[in-house]
């Protein structure tokens, strides 16, 4: 697979030889976003486990390269579209009808385990009928695998994960999610989102800075979608009716998708010191992010965030997601857990003139480990 960040393979004492494993999930694509990254490095790592990799997701606008594998473009493209009511609905309808396709295509692969992305019950549709369908036609030593990795997924489809052989939860507040749907605690596998070691070009950062404008300007940023379930109308609020106006040298820099038709905050993105700058691939994330004076996520509907992880991993300022139990264990000073925009202003601007870099043991998300815990689920 050609990856768009580069670093060291800490795959290889973990080889797999011919196994195949299929992945299931409805994006793979926008770099930016944390579900399109957390899958394209944990395929990157199997496929560095040498493991027959089957991809089903979206219609890819690119070509997919596999060293070992396939892609299928099985779902209509999503990523990075705007929000048009009636396409949107033709767009799920067809959708559905492509899940149709699932056990026959899972039937014929002949894999040794099937990972699935449960966003899929996230809204209503026949995938929760199909993957019953699916599981029961599996072959006697085939693995089923549920993969969770929001807290998204409502409680009344909890109970459909009890058919699969096994249920990931990629942090603590999923687990809780779980064990309050009812699953059996002994299908549940705890195994934390991958994050790689990452690190930026000093010069790559200058350059983009000076591309958008921001390198003589200190900034706030945030990393990911611009819609209310990320909480980006209390963030645009807190920061110009409050931070601004005591920090009037200092910009909000947000990127990410536009996944909202809400004018207060279409009008606020276009407030004095707010700068959108559209959505951006991971490289340049990174390296706004490493230009940042503080990185902030205020969403409280995370499972643990991947522009925190990333943050955390750059070693930056950041100001962290709510609801987050590893957060408020690990690093409590830096959690945002108010929703009054004065109190987060304070913080804000408390963080940014201390400068002070929370401590959190981001070694525990390192690609070798996790791939050590795929190893022991997928077998």
């Amino acid at each position: 697979m050609n990856s768009y960040l580069h670093y060291n393979n800490p795959f290889n004492n973990f080889i797999f030889y011919s196994y195949k494993v299929i992945i299931i999930t409805p994006i793979l694509f926008g770099s930016g976003t944390g579900a399109a990254t957390y899958y394209y490095l944990l395929a990157e790592g199997l496929q560095h486990q040498g493991i027959d990799l089957t991809i089903i997701s979206e219609k890819a606008n690119l070509p997919i390269n596999f060293d070992n594998g396939e892609y299928l473009g099985l779902f209509p493209s999503r990523t990075g579209k705007k929000k048009q009511l009636i396409r949107d609905l033709i767009g799920y309808a067809w959708q559905n009808l492509q899940y149709l396709k699932l056990p026959s295509i899972v039937q014929k692969k002949q894999s040794n385990a099937v990972l699935v992305h449960t966003s899929f019950y996230n809204l209503p549709g026949i995938f929760p009928q199909v993957m019953k369908r699916a599981i029961a036609q599996k072959q006697s030593k085939q693995k089923y695998i549920a993969d969770v990795r929001d807290v998204l997924l409502p409680l009344k489809q909890v109970k459909y994960l009890s058919q699969y052989d096994q249920v990931i939860a990629c942090s603590e507040n999923v687990r809780q999610l779980l064990i309050s749907g009812g699953l059996n605690q002994e299908k549940i596998t705890y195994i934390p989102i991958p994050q790689e070691t990452i690190s930026v070009n000093s010069v790559e950062v200058e350059n983009l800075l000076t591309e958008l404008g921001l390198d003589q300007t200190p900034y706030i940023f945030y990393a990911g979608m611009i819609k209310e379930i990320k909480a980006i109308d209390l963030l645009l609020e807190t920061f110009t009716q409050f931070v601004h106006p005591k920090q009037p040298d200092i910009k909000l820099v947000l990127a990410g998708y536009i996944k909202t038709t809400n004018p207060k905050i279409l009008n606020l993105l276009q407030s004095e010191n707010v700068h959108y700058v559209g959505n951006r691939n991971r490289k340049d994330i990174l390296n706004l992010m490493a230009g940042a004076s503080l990185c902030i996520n205020l969403s409280p509907n995370e499972s643990i965030g991947r522009s925190s992880l990333e943050a955390l991993a750059l070693k930056r300022p950041t100001l962290l997601p709510p609801n987050i139990p590893e957060f408020m264990c690990h690093c409590p000073d830096f959690v945002v857990s108010s929703r009054d925009p004065q109190v987060i202003a304070e913080q804000i601007i408390d963080t940014l003139s201390k400068q002070k870099i929370p401590t959190y043991p981001i070694e525990q998300h390192l690609p070798e480990k996790v791939i050590q815990q795929y190893h022991t689920i997928l077998r």
